[in-house]
């Protein structure tokens, strides 16, 4: 395997909403803006957009808030191409070629062939593939 995007790096993106709450400030709308916050009207579905206009216009009492920033992050893995010329996500335990089946660590080492693996240690395939939990607690959902 030759690595196409040799580090994993983390990814941030940010965005910016505007919200309008009504009295007791417990509920309300919330619609995506820049970071002056205007709303780009025509990006908006025409519910989204009629609710955006009586929001804005007072017609039914909410109150505008300050805009907020949102930073998202997001872990982008390595990427290897194939022996076969498809490109494999470096992403967990076990990955998997799409083009020719072969699977790899995250490092990009080929692992041996399936009807090898727990051979020495016992594990199942199950077990092999399952998720770690260590992984699902630097998993934003």
């Amino acid at each position: 395997m030759r690595i196409k995007q040799r580090r994993r790096y983390l990814k941030e993106t940010e965005t910016f909403s505007v919200s309008f709450l009504w009295p007791g400030g417990l509920s309300g709308f919330t619609f995506p803006c820049d970071a002056e916050g205007n709303v780009g009207l025509l990006s908006l579905h025409p519910e989204a957009r009629r609710n955006y206009l009586d929001c804005s216009t007072g017609a039914i009492g909410v109150k505008r808030q300050p805009v907020s920033r949102h930073i998202h992050r997001e872990k982008e893995p390595a990427i290897g191409i194939c022996d076969c010329g498809s490109e494999v996500v470096l992403q967990g335990f076990t990955c998997t070629c799409h083009g020719c089946g072969a699977d790899y660590n995250s490092a990009g080492q080929k692992l041996a062939p399936r009807s090898q693996w727990g051979c020495e240690t016992g594990e199942s395939v199950a077990d092999i593939l399952a998720v770690d939990h260590t992984e699902l607690e630097d998993f934003e959902f």
